[in-house]
C-alpha cells in the first residue's frame, strides 16, 4: 500500500509542476500583453505572437487541472491514502500557500499601483482578472515548494 501512496503523490507532484509550467507560460504571456497593450506598444503581430504562449499555457493548465482530480478522485475512493495525503502537514501547507498567494495579490496591487502612477490604466477589470490569477498562481507555487521534501 505504501508503493501506492507513494505513486498518487508522485502523480499529485507532476500535476502541480505541470500547472506551474502551464501558468508561467499562461500569467507571464497575459501580464506581458497587458502591459504592452496599457504602454500603447502592442501591435497586432505582436500581440499574434502572444497569443501562442498563452494558448499552449492554457492547453497545459487544462492538462494539469485534469490530472489534479484524478488524483484527487483517486483518494477520495481510497480512505487510507486520503488519510496519507491529506494530513495535517498538508492542511498547514495549504494554509502558508494561502497566506503567500494573498501577499501575492497585495504585491501585485502595489506593482499595479506603481504602474498606473506612470502610465494610467484604462482597464481596471484586467487589474482585477490579474490580480485573482497572480494569487492563484502563487499559491499554487508556495504549496508546491512546501510539499517538495
Amino acid at each position: 500500500m505504501n508503493e501506492s501512496i507513494e505513486r498518487l503523490d508522485q502523480k499529485r507532484k507532476g500535476a502541480l509542476k505541470t500547472y506551474l509550467l502551464g501558468g508561467l507560460l499562461f500569467y507571464g504571456a497575459w501580464i506581458f500583453r497587458f502591459i504592452l497593450r496599457e504602454t500603447g506598444h502592442l501591435t497586432d503581430a505582436l500581440d499574434y505572437a502572444i497569443a501562442v504562449p498563452f494558448a499552449i499555457g492554457v492547453i497545459i493548465l487544462l492538462y494539469s487541472f485534469v490530472r489534479v482530480l484524478q488524483v484527487r478522485r483517486a483518494m477520495e475512493k481510497n480512505p487510507e491514502f486520503m488519510e496519507a495525503l491529506d494530513d495535517e502537514r498538508v492542511r498547514i501547507n495549504i494554509l502558508l500557500a494561502f497566506k503567500f498567494g494573498f501577499f501575492a495579490i497585495l504585491a501585485g496591487l502595489i506593482f499595479f499601483a506603481v504602474f498606473n502612477f506612470f502610465s494610467p490604466i484604462k482597464d481596471v477589470n484586467a487589474i482585477f482578472i490579474g490580480l485573482l490569477l497572480l494569487g492563484a498562481f502563487a499559491y499554487v507555487l508556495k504549496f508546491y515548494i512546501l510539499e517538495r521534501d
